[in-house]
């Protein structure tokens, strides 16, 4: 079935209504019981599945998530005996090296072939010399003779953004899948993201793209280190030089100081619609007051303290444990809270986020709540959430059944059932879709 526009979509469940939905330029038309079809459009038999905006995931790192696709994990091995050495020639990404390699350690196990070697700190790159010859002209001398790159990770990026490493394969693989999973809507958190990478993605992907960086147009991330001290007064002019550009700031605070200074410059300078807190990872009850009245929203990620929930309590101080990752308790203290993923951190699969919250033994809050975080405007999470409603942008997710249905699925660890997934009108991810 061909992907354009127009479309009707005929017996779809929109809010607790069962009507039909035509799709023209990029926009819903018309929704209403009993349209008749026009000539031209692909007419579709929604079944009574939910037709919803199509889902936003407000916190990802997309570059990441197509480099994990691409990578080998060496989960802190300190040789490389018993790593794989996949077929082809192109260009190898492996990260959680145990021991610092050299580019001779890297050439004995991938002989000629370009790779890239991340230790398990994240500090370190070490490249093979087939890799280092690729990118000599960008490297010191120093880093010429041993392959390795410390503290690099920017500059690495952009010198293989220079050849191709084969990652814009990846990245429409995330795209597509993302789009069966029903997510139109990416916001791209990466600090130092630059013009040429933003492209990179927005190329690639058929999701729309916000991003967070300082060239991007989404609030401006700050981050707030976890480990070293943090500069106040250069945070607070930072915080300060955005507000009076109208632009609001996405603040990373991971450590219950790193939220104490971010409130404490909110305190200062004010705050402006749109700011926000990500993470908010260790929140105790004074610091979660202070945020409701300053009116800040907190963007969390469920499956990351899903997945490393056992690592976290047991690195963190016994006082400490219950403030760890809160949501249900946020929100009954007035806060906003705006579920994401942070894949690659994150699982980036919406029913994934929905099951994780809705099962928490603390701080859960229920599914068909949480689903709401997944339709509101990127760049305005302070409005109401987006409705399937004549005049909107034709952004969209038919589910295969009910809304309740498919939460109900959800809940037990099943998925959401995406049938359909249309972005500005086009359909890109159908299942099971044959035009009447």
């Amino acid at each position: 079935m061909p992907p354009n526009e127009p479309w009707l979509l005929r017996s779809v469940e929109v809010g607790t209504d069962l009507v039909d939905c035509r799709i023209a330029e990029g926009r819903v038309v018309d929704v209403a019981a009993g349209l008749d079809p026009l000539p031209g459009e692909g007419v579709v038999d929604g079944a009574g599945g939910a037709l919803l905006p199509g889902l936003a995931d407000h916190h990802v790192h997309v570059l990441a998530m197509a480099a994990a696709r691409a990578s080998i994990d060496l989960a802190g091995a300190t040789d490389l005996d018993h790593a794989p050495a996949p077929e082809g020639s192109g260009w190898l990404r492996v990260v959680g090296a145990g021991s610092e390699l050299t580019r001779h350690d890297i050439d004995r196990h991938w002989g000629d072939r370009p790779v890239r070697v991340q230790h398990r700190s994240g500090a370190l790159w070490t490249l093979s010399t087939a890799a280092v010859e690729v990118l000599a002209k960008g490297l010191a001398e120093t880093e010429r003779e041993s392959g390795q790159l410390w503290r690099a990770d920017r500059r690495l990026g952009h010198l293989l953004a220079e050849v191709d490493d084969g990652l814009d394969a990846h990245l429409a693989d995330v795209g597509r899948d993302l789009a069966a999973r029903g997510v139109t809507h990416l916001t791209d958190a990466t600090p130092d993201l630059d013009a040429r990478g933003l492209e990179r993605i927005v190329s690639a992907v058929p999701q729309h793209v916000l991003s967070m960086a300082e060239s991007g147009g989404g609030p401006r991330k700050i981050v707030l280190p976890d480990h070293t001290a943090i500069d106040f007064d250069e945070f607070r002019a930072t915080v300060r030089a955005c507000h009076g550009q109208g632009r609001p700031v996405a603040v990373h605070a991971v450590t219950a100081t790193a939220l104490a200074v971010a409130i404490a410059a909110f305190d200062e300078v004010g705050t402006l619609s749109g700011d926000r807190i990500e993470h908010a990872a260790i929140c105790e009850d004074a610091a979660a007051e202070r945020l409701a009245e300053l009116g800040l929203t907190v963007v969390t990620q469920p499956t990351v303290f899903a997945r490393h929930g056992a690592k976290f309590r047991q690195e963190s101080a016994p006082a400490e444990r219950p403030a760890l990752w809160r949501h249900a308790g946020l929100l009954a203290r007035g806060i906003r809270v705006v579920v994401s993923s942070d894949a690659p951190y994150g699982d980036p699969d919406p029913a994934r986020t929905l099951h994780a919250c809705a099962t928490r033994p603390d701080e859960g809050v229920r599914a068909d709540v949480v689903l709401e975080s997944y339709l509101l405007e990127p760049n305005r999470l302070e409005a109401a959430v987006r409705t399937v409603a004549p005049g909107a942008e034709a952004s969209l997710c038919l589910l295969e059944v009910p809304i309740r249905h498919a939460l109900a699925a959800v809940e037990t660890g099943g998925s959401l059932g995406v049938r359909a997934t249309f972005i500005s009108g086009k359909c890109v991810y159908a299942r099971d879709f044959k035009s009447l």
